[in-house]
């Protein structure tokens, strides 16, 4: 049993997502393998968005560039992001420092002894690319979907004369609020990320300055 000072990070999509069980699985983990778990990161927010706009991704890297651990904890490689460059730049700093990726999913480090492990190098990179590729093809049957629809005559989009109360849109359209709060990207950029019009993404911002 090998004693390492390690922390977690979980992530969740959105606010009706708990990431509890991530966190209850991995600190089981941690005490089998008799890791000193120092400190826990938690966040609710797309893994669309870039690392550098996730506050609590960000006090994660704060975190080991001012204090010793040897392991950073994740329940399984889509947590960090869904971007690939952003996880194998993470994965990246990570061994610059000399600190190891555990992905739970896998059982696996992706350095030990002080040397990287090839085979989950190799797997992180699979991993990653598969998952911004599921991203991508989400967005794409959402499209199709809705075209077929409208083909079939069963999407019309909004009743005319139609109202929404401001709790119950912002509600609906939980992701583009999580970005506005918790990013510095433009309208449009989130407009791209989250699927939805620049008119709906501008809408729900002046409803949050209300």
């Amino acid at each position: 049993m090998i004693h390492m000072q390690a922390i977690i990070y979980s992530r969740v999509s959105s606010l009706s997502q708990d990431y509890q069980r991530q966190l209850i699985n991995l600190q089981t983990v941690a005490q089998e393998k008799g890791w000193h778990v120092r400190r826990t990161f938690q966040e609710k927010i797309s893994g669309t968005v870039k690392s550098g706009s996730r506050t609590e991704f960000k006090s994660l890297i704060d975190y080991i560039d001012k204090t010793s651990v040897q392991v950073v904890m994740v329940s399984e490689i889509s947590r960090l992001g869904r971007r690939v460059v952003d996880v194998l730049n993470f994965v990246e700093l990570l061994h610059e420092k000399g600190i190891a990726l555990y992905i739970q999913q896998f059982n696996m480090l992706t350095m030990e002894n002080g040397k990287e492990n090839p085979v989950a190098k190799m797997l992180l990179q699979m991993l990653s690319i598969g998952a911004e590729m599921e991203n991508s093809q989400r967005k794409i049957r959402q499209y199709e979907g809705i075209q077929l629809a409208k083909i079939r005559q069963r999407y019309n989009g909004r009743r005319i004369g139609a109202r929404t109360s401001p709790s119950a849109l912002l509600n609906k359209y939980q992701n583009v609020s999580d970005l506005i709060d918790k990013s510095d990207l433009s309208l449009r950029r989130i407009a791209g990320i989250t699927g939805h019009s620049i008119n709906t993404v501008r809408k729900i911002k002046e409803l949050k300055e209300i």
